[in-house]
């Protein structure tokens, strides 16, 4: 072996070659942080390499939970144009290819496309263009009905109660609460009888129109039901719009049946929400009807073998006791039920993070989210821009994993503080070259990990072309 000792100075070998550095304790080791890591394993998707160990970095928090890894929840920031958006992208791709499932809220518009930055990458997976969203409707827009009868009926009127208190910014007494059950039902039933599905148009109607035998039931008058829910429906009518005013916040977007488009068995499914006013009330809104669409029909439970759970064979574990799990499914040959895992994706999620109505809505997903086989992953630039609710912060809290970018100064200290992280990570944060960021995963901390990218993946993760020179042939990827 060549002695390292031995070596010329001035060689090429001698600026490539480190020297070999030897530890015999955990206190020595951790006196050299960037070999103290232990890696996450060799299964998963491939991110690209630890610098410091010069290792490749492998993730995933379906394979590494319960190994340090209490949860699926990530939190991704940093500058703009450090690289958030290149490696949540080939991150997903990389995971669909390992049999997971994949939902986009893409609020991140392209202007020179006219559309959300993932309908590239989502239409190279599933050759499916993405669900667009487009107050008014148009062409290509598409529509998410709350009348839904894939949402079941508690869940249904919790939503439309949801969508009403929204509008009106505080919440419904028990007078209305109950009115507006009432006039749900009512909308199903007159839907059913003309042959077609109910519409949130329809619950207004129904608010105006309430039934004698219904505040009989209710014990109120007529004219007592019909004021109770007078206001819910004037709030359904601003949404909604009427024949006399087209001018809803939800029109084109959830005042109709669900798209035929919508189609939430795709291995990417992106939601284009870059149209919808950011901040306003139909985003709130858009996004709570999402969560729980996604919840209903796209988080049920299923086996990586395509089948549901009923269809498995029940297997005693424990006599005793009687528990029981899930084992075969002979007609598809499955040996073992297997939750799917699915993987959810907020772009810009300050749009969702920054309201505290929106971040309750998202909370349950992130609190079962190990109950649903789910990872959600917030894509923001700092944390500035997101209020100190306790709605998000409770969100931030069940981040299990951490990927922070270069930021200024400023921005790093402020993370650094929210995130409780050692003090030394600030300033280690703001030295971060681009494509390089500091991982935190359950407690251990991976101070460079370098993404890498394919010559493909950097066509389909480029997402800076406004600002890009046309003599630039490799541009970087966002």
């Amino acid at each position: 072996m060549t002695d390292l000792l031995t070596l010329n100075p001035l060689t090429p070998l001698h600026e490539t070659v480190r020297r070999p550095l030897y530890t015999e304790t955990t206190t020595s080791q951790a006196l050299y942080l960037p070999i103290a890591p232990p890696t996450l394993g060799t299964a998963g998707a491939v991110i690209g390499r630890e610098l410091y160990s010069g290792k490749a970095f492998i993730y995933c928090p379906f394979s590494a939970f319960g190994d340090g890894l209490p949860g699926g929840n990530a939190i991704v920031m940093g500058d703009t144009g450090r690289g958030k958006s290149a490696l949540t992208k080939t991150y997903t791709a990389r995971q669909i290819r390992l049999g997971r499932k994949v939902v986009v809220l893409d609020t991140k518009e392209q202007k020179e496309r006219e559309e959300g930055e993932w309908a590239a990458l989502g239409r190279s997976l599933t050759g499916k263009a993405p669900i667009k969203f487009t107050p008014g409707g148009g062409c290509d827009a598409s529509c998410i009905n709350p009348m839904d009868p894939a949402i079941a009926g508690k869940r249904q009127i919790e939503l439309v109660r949801t969508i009403v208190e929204l509008g009106l910014g505080r919440a419904l007494d028990e007078f209305a609460g109950s009115a507006l059950r009432l006039a749900i039902r009512r909308a199903h039933q007159r839907a059913n009888d003309a042959g077609r599905t109910p519409v949130l148009a329809d619950v207004a109607a129904a608010l105006r129109a309430p039934e004698e035998s219904d505040a009989t039931a209710k014990q109120r008058t007529r004219d007592e039901l019909l004021n109770d829910g007078l206001e819910a429906s004037y709030v359904l009518d601003r949404l909604c719009g009427t024949d006399q005013d087209a001018t809803g916040d939800l029109i084109g977007i959830l005042d109709g049946p669900t798209s035929l488009g919508v189609d939430l068995d795709a291995d990417m499914v992106v939601f284009d929400l870059t149209k919808v006013p950011s901040g306003g009330v139909a985003m709130t809104i858009l996004v709570a009807v999402i969560a729980v669409f996604l919840e209903e029909v796209w988080l049920r439970p299923v086996c990586e073998c395509g089948t549901e759970p009923s269809q498995h064979e029940r297997q005693i574990v424990d006599v005793n006791s009687g528990a029981w799990e899930l084992g075969p499914n002979p007609e598809s040959g499955c040996r073992r039920y297997t939750q799917r895992k699915r993987i959810l994706v907020c772009e810009e999620a300050w749009h969702i993070l920054g309201t505290p109505q929106l971040a309750s809505l998202l909370e349950k997903f992130l609190k079962f989210a190990r109950g649903y086989g789910l990872s959600c992953i917030f894509i923001v630039h700092h944390l500035s821009d997101i209020d100190d609710s306790p709605e998000t912060q409770a969100a931030l809290k069940m981040a299990d994993t951490i990927i922070v970018y270069s930021m200024k100064k400023s921005e790093a200290e402020d993370t650094v503080r929210r995130l409780g992280l050692p003090g030394w990570t600030a300033e280690h944060i703001t030295r971060l070259r681009r494509g390089i960021a500091l991982w935190v995963v359950g407690e251990v901390i991976y101070p460079g990990v370098q993404h890498l990218l394919t010559e493909a993946e950097q066509h389909l993760c480029f997402s800076s072309g406004s600002m890009a020179d046309l003599t630039n042939t490799s541009p970087d990827p966002e």
